[in-house]
């Protein structure tokens, strides 16, 4: 049992961090592209990836939840919960919402500390089992 949490906990945050640094790029498009036309091309190419990065990544949770325990699943959940507020913002962004930036931004802070809560969680889980 121990050993397939483990393995469960690792994959979530493998895919976690291909979305965390999906995010990040964004971010980078922003001080690395001035013109605002090219900044939209590469957000949605950005978004077209997070597309293809999200379903790995609820995959990932879900298996989580079902190996549990409930804590960890709790904390799992809340990384894919971040992840669809991030991704919503980021639409939003392209949409050219004035204040879509700012939430991102929080949106993505947000996702990092789920992330980090998830990390505390598993460890906690794999040392009492």
């Amino acid at each position: 049992m121990r050993e397939l949490r483990r393995a469960a906990y690792l994959e979530l945050m493998d895919r976690a961090h291909v979305t965390g640094e999906l995010y990040r790029r964004v971010g980078d498009a922003f001080h690395q592209i001035p013109d605002p036309d090219q900044q939209l091309a590469r957000l949605e190419h950005l978004r077209s990836e997070l597309r293809e990065a999200y379903d790995p990544l609820t995959h990932s949770v879900r298996v989580v939840v079902l190996e549990g325990p409930s804590a960890t699943a709790e904390a799992a959940q809340a990384v894919l919960n971040a992840a669809q507020m991030a991704n919503r913002h980021l639409w939003r962004l392209t949409c050219g919402d004035a204040d879509a930036r700012d939430r991102f931004d929080a949106a993505q802070s947000a996702y990092l500390q789920c992330l980090g809560r998830f990390v505390d969680a598993a460890r906690t889980a794999v040392e009492a089992s």
